[in-house]
């Protein structure tokens, strides 16, 4: 027996170790693994004894003396007077907990005003006075350099010998560092894509008649379904929305929305009536859209006769019929779907009988994507000769569009796709590889293949422009800095700290990983999922969303208390960005209150006047007042200007515009967008541009499911990003927020929160 027991002797002492937590401040994930893995040794070498003179607890025992370890040591440790002043601010209770939290990796998910910069501050003066870190060893990276610059003015009163900078910024030092030569950084992406579109592509015909046929015929995606009781209901519909489905077609994207503006810049009721109009110009075929028809058939219950179509140099109608191949009008519920099919043959009828000739198109032929075959079929057999415009036809077209909204957001698509994919991949090589993708839907396959084969020519263009000037851009720098990161001996940090981590990207996140690899450091993230706006500039939400799979030994902490606004605004603002369930569920508190902190003001027509009366009213309270007012494009804020002498730009930089208004002339009142807005707080705040357009809120051009194919995750959430970017202009205030919306026209997001 003496040797069983000195054998389990030599396992308890193993066990008292383990229970041994003296030195020990913080048990983090990493070290609660490595006790309960030698507590599942020492428990298994015990099975082979028969008679136990030691008894040893569980893991689950374990886990729960840890958690009762953590939980003492926080309370004890929870009133230092260390939080009692950071930058002449003291710390709440979650803030404080999160900074004695001392995990291998730690991302601290935190609501808008709630202090993260605070929390990030009292972090590093935590290390640097408790845990007598040395400075040196602390990298604090955040997300742009504007970002940065604000970082490192708080963090400088706290230490002045702290590392502060962007991602770009640390990824240069390496390559500088490593490859022994300063890099020059391109930093014109933006501008050498509008040079493609606005110049380069004149050269390219074959791309330029691709761009064109996206433009004319894929432009859209929808994969709204609903059904109408009647056609009034149906097309009051299409005139209160710029999409507005009418077709129920199921489990795939429907084509079928109201899309005002074809390029001839005429409107038509569908989507579908659109790509026939721009796929008659494109083909040289004129025509007029809703020509009254050649004879008089109207009755004291029918108006005259309108066809879709008539082709004016073969006196040819065209008719458009939204039925699918069973000879059902589908979108049209009951008995108006049965009158619509009456409606149908009626028309069928006039032209048997006055001998005219109709091509008739459906539906159901944009589902099966035959519609432009059968068109050419069709007009074969009719002698109607294809024409294809020439190139200065063309050029005269895109040059027409380019400073169309619609292009611009195109254009922007564009932008985003190829931000996001280079933060992800290094070379062109996948962008093939997405073609091969195979889509449940032809019209999407299409459209997506039509997309990349664009995207294509636009990256290869933007890579040979940088190499031929031998530069790098942002994303090859922090690619290649991390492939290089460990052919030096320097960069080596205990603590690196985070700050808007929401804004991470694919490559970011990779630089990140190897930053911490090599000092074998501990990363301090602090960021709010519910703020991430910047997806167009290549971030990835789904990475801050899936941190645990991404950072090993992971710990997730909550700061829901917020110093912004007030709990009445919280109490609208917060169900309606936790609308989207993909995202982390949290409820914001506050101490303020506020009566209708949103108020939202209605215009019919005149949008200027009633964005003065909100001027009016915001005086009222506060004549002194400073205003933010938020719209979601640069331009928006010339619907108000243009229609207003009293209301001029008294200044204008690249991402404000200061106004002043003659009659109160004591407001400080400041112009952005919303995007330039995060991290930014105001005493009020208005929202312009609260209509349901498509460049409105949300911009239903901009938030396509085209990137899906270059984000890490898809999200099946519609207008995920677009919700943030709501969510971001309503919590900008510190007292009210005004909201400017169309009484006949508004955001569904107004309706939502109304």
């Amino acid at each position: 027996d003496f040797e069983i027991i000195n054998s389990q002797y030599k396992n308890h002492l193993i066990y008292k170790n383990i229970l041994n937590f003296n030195n020990v401040k913080y048990v983090d994930l990493e070290n609660e693994e490595t006790r309960l893995n030698n507590l599942k040794m020492i428990n298994e070498r015990m099975k082979s004894f028969k008679k136990h003179y030691y008894h040893f607890c569980n893991e689950h025992s374990l886990k729960s003396l840890i958690e009762d370890y953590n939980r003492v040591y926080i309370k004890s440790n929870i009133k230092d007077c260390i939080f009692d002043n950071v930058n002449n601010r003291s710390l709440d209770l979650q803030q404080r907990e999160s900074v004695l939290k001392d995990d291998v990796s730690s991302l601290v998910v935190a609501g808008a005003g709630s202090g993260k910069t605070l929390t990030i501050c009292a972090k590093v003066k935590y290390l640097l006075e408790r845990e007598n870190v040395n400075p040196s060893d602390i990298l604090l990276l955040s997300y742009s350099k504007k970002s940065a610059i604000d970082l490192d003015e708080k963090i400088s009163k706290i230490n002045p010998k702290l590392t502060v900078g962007t991602f770009h910024k640390i990824g240069l030092s390496i390559l500088k560092e490593t490859l022994n030569k300063t890099f020059v950084v391109e930093e014109q992406y933006d501008s050498i894509i509008e040079f493609y579109f606005r110049e380069e592509l004149k050269k390219r015909e074959n791309i330029r008649r691709k761009v064109m046929n996206y433009f004319a015929y894929y432009y859209n995606d929808t994969n709204f379904t609903e059904q109408y009781e009647n056609i009034g209901e149906k097309f009051e519909d299409l005139k209160k929305q710029d999409f507005a489905t009418i077709k129920n077609i199921v489990k795939s994207y429907s084509p079928n929305f109201f899309e005002k503006e074809t390029i001839k810049k005429e409107y038509v009721k569908s989507f579908e009536e659109m790509m026939i109009a721009n796929f008659l110009f494109l083909n040289g075929i004129k025509y007029e859209y809703e020509k009254p028809y050649e004879k008089d058939v109207s009755t004291i219950e029918k108006r005259q006769y309108l066809p879709d179509f008539f082709l004016t140099d073969y006196g040819i109608y065209i008719e458009h019929f939204g039925i699918n191949e069973n000879g059902e009008a589908s979108q049209l519920k009951g008995e108006n779907g049965k009158q619509y099919i009456l409606s149908m043959e009626w028309k069928r009828n006039i032209h048997k009988t006055n001998k005219t000739k109709c091509i008739e198109t459906f539906s159901y032929e944009f589902e099966n994507q035959t519609i432009f075959k059968n068109l050419y079929k069709k007009f074969e057999e009719l002698g109607i000769k294809i024409n294809k415009i020439s190139d200065k036809e063309a050029n005269e077209v895109l040059n027409s569009i380019y400073h169309n909204q619609r292009f611009k957001s195109f254009i922007n698509l564009v932008k985003s796709f190829l931000s996001l994919y280079k933060a992800t991949y290094y070379s062109g090589e996948a962008l093939e590889s997405f073609k091969n993708i195979e889509f449940d839907n032809r019209y999407i396959e299409k459209r997506t293949q039509l997309f990349l084969d664009i995207v294509i020519d636009v990256y290869n263009f933007y890579i040979s422009k940088i190499r031929e000037n031998k530069k790098i851009d942002f994303d090859d720098m922090i690619l290649l800095s991390t492939q290089k990161l460990n052919d030096t001996n320097k960069f080596n940090y205990k603590y690196i700290i985070v700050d808007e981590f929401q804004d991470i990207s694919f490559s970011r996140m990779k630089l990140l990983n190897a930053l911490i690899e090599k000092g074998n450091a501990r990363l301090f993230a602090v960021g709010d999922d519910w703020q991430s706006i910047y997806r167009f500039a290549g971030c990835d939400l789904n990475i801050f969303l899936n941190f645990k799979d991404h950072f090993k030994y992971a710990n997730l902490n909550m700061i829901t208390t917020t110093h912004r606004n007030s709990q009445e605004l919280q109490n609208i603002a917060g169900p309606f960005i936790k609308a989207n369930p993909e995202q982390f569920n949290k409820t914001i508190f506050s101490a303020k209150t506020l009566q209708n902190p949103i108020k939202i003001m209605f215009y019919d027509e005149d949008k200027a006047q009633s964005f003065l009366n909100i001027l009016d009213d915001i005086y009222l309270k506060n004549n002194n007042a400073n205003i933010l007012v938020l719209g979601r494009n640069n331009k928006d804020i010339e619907t108000v200007l243009s229609n207003s002498c009293y209301l001029i730009k008294n200044f204008e930089d690249e991402k404000n515009v200061c106004l002043l208004y003659e009659n109160k002339p004591s407001l400080n009142i400041k112009y952005t967008t919303v995007h330039s807005s995060k991290g930014l707080e105001e005493d009020y705040v208005i929202i312009i541009n609260a209509d349901d357009s498509a460049y409105g809120f949300p911009n239903k051009t901009e938030d396509d499911p085209l990137l899906n194919l270059v984000l890490s995750s898809k999200s099946k959430f519609p207008y995920a990003e677009e919700r943030r970017l709501w969510y971001v202009a309503l919590t900008r205030t510190r007292t009210y927020t005004y909201i400017l919306a169309s009484r006949e026209n508004p955001s569904i997001f107004v309706e939502e929160i109304y």
